[in-house]
């Protein structure tokens, strides 16, 4: 009997935690759900603000290539005006407004994406005095005053990146002069040493405004952070450090932070430069579109965004093409089944008939006329759609004119020695 009675507990027993297992169960599969629908809708919110991003960027871009391409075309047309101070800090502030909207793309996929440097020949005193000259406007009216110091024993071009280096010292002059209020900042290049082929370069902010606080130099190393007194300070953000410094790290650099509460703040930036060996006049030169005299090239290009064709046509007129421009895919396709060019400039965002569409058609007559994609769309979207397209290359806006001009060269010789 009593055996009876103790089976019939454990039967119990063993029952009870069946039934409190499978609610456990059921309770901890719905939790799975949830939250298996909340990393869903992370993932969501995530890719549609990296969308969001991307096509801001595109947005910024077009505009953007109108402002630089003219400022250049001036400078081209108006030789006395390539020394003009007005003109060259519009032209560094666009070429930085471009190196801060790629530096924004490349934080939006920071997960995803490495940091890309370029390795030119540049002059370190023109970048850092333009550099200067783009907060003219600035200092003028904050009551600060921008001192700059160039050591002359820098007296060489340097291989490098000049538009990261752009955007670090924008970023560490600004920093300086948001926590400058009627006071002075102090800039200065030099150079450490030199050793070999190599020189190691220091560029040192210094200010004389209130001193950073612990909280406030941490902040500088965070990302898109305001400090309490933001709104007494010239820029109203600190530094934007993820970009910063991976964009230091990216060039195998390094920066410094001191306080002094009787001076102020001082940043210092460090970095190893190859000393090129090319003057400056060279540097132009070996750019430059080289072609026959006697030659004239016929060109297509096709953009709906008219002041984007101007300045594509001048471009490219300069260089004795022979330009002919549209602002729709559908007219483009008859132009290039009607004529013979060397080189068709293709826009890619383009209402009705996009270039990727308009490229195909194309290439269903024509194989052999180089296309080359003008798109302000982050080309890590358009890899693949511009392969299978047909086009030979892109170049994205706002592009650089002598970067345009070798890729033309480049691909019209392909052309005709295949």
């Amino acid at each position: 009997m009593i055996q009876y009675i103790i089976v019939g507990i454990l039967s119990a027993l063993i029952l009870f935690l069946w039934f409190k297992y499978q609610i456990v169960k059921k309770r901890f599969k719905e939790k799975c759900n949830e939250l298996e629908l909340l990393l869903n809708t992370s993932e969501k919110q995530l890719q549609f603000q990296q969308d969001f991003v991307s096509i801001l960027s595109q947005e910024l871009r077009t505009p953007l290539y109108g402002i630089m391409g003219l400022t250049n075309l001036l400078a081209d047309e108006y030789p006395k005006l390539r020394e003009d101070r007005k003109l060259k800090s519009l032209k560094f502030s666009g070429d930085y407004l471009l190196t801060l909207i790629n530096n924004i793309l490349q934080v939006n996929f920071i997960n995803k994406e490495k940091i890309n440097t370029e390795n030119t020949i540049f002059n370190l005193e023109n970048v850092t005095q333009n550099l200067v000259q783009s907060f003219s406007y600035a200092t003028e009216n904050s009551g600060n005053i921008l001192h700059f110091n160039f050591d002359l024993n820098i007296n060489y071009n340097v291989n490098g990146d000049p538009a990261i280096l752009s955007q670090i010292l924008m970023n560490l002059v600004s920093n300086a002069l948001r926590f400058t209020k009627n006071g002075n900042v102090y800039f200065s290049v030099d150079l450490i040493k030199k050793k070999g082929n190599t020189a190691t370069i220091s560029f040192k902010i210094t200010h004389d405004g209130y001193e950073v606080s612990k909280e406030d130099q941490k902040s500088i190393y965070q990302e898109f952070i305001n400090v309490e007194n933001e709104k007494k300070g010239y820029l109203g953000t600190g530094i934007n450090s993820k970009i910063v410094n991976r964009l230091a790290k990216a060039v195998n650099a390094e920066i410094i932070i001191q306080n002094n509460s009787h001076v102020g703040s001082e940043y210092t930036f460090v970095i190893d430069f190859e000393i090129s060996q090319i003057k400056e006049k060279q540097i132009h030169q070996s750019s430059a579109f080289e072609i026959n005299s006697d030659s004239k090239f016929k060109a297509l290009i096709v953009d709906d965004n008219k002041l984007n064709l101007l300045v594509a046509d001048k471009i490219l007129s300069k260089e004795q093409f022979d330009c002919t421009t549209i602002d729709n895919g559908f007219d483009a396709i008859d132009l290039a089944r009607e004529n013979i060019y060397d080189v068709i400039l293709m826009d890619i965002n383009m209402p009705k008939l996009n270039g990727i569409g308009t490229t195909k058609r194309i290439r269903e007559f024509d194989l052999k006329t180089p296309i080359i994609a003008l798109t302000a769309v982050d080309v890590t979207q358009l890899n693949r759609q511009i392969i299978q397209a047909g086009l030979n290359d892109y170049i994205l806006k706002p592009y650089n004119k002598t970067h345009l001009l070798e890729m033309i060269h480049k691909h019209i010789e392909n052309s005709v020695l295949s």
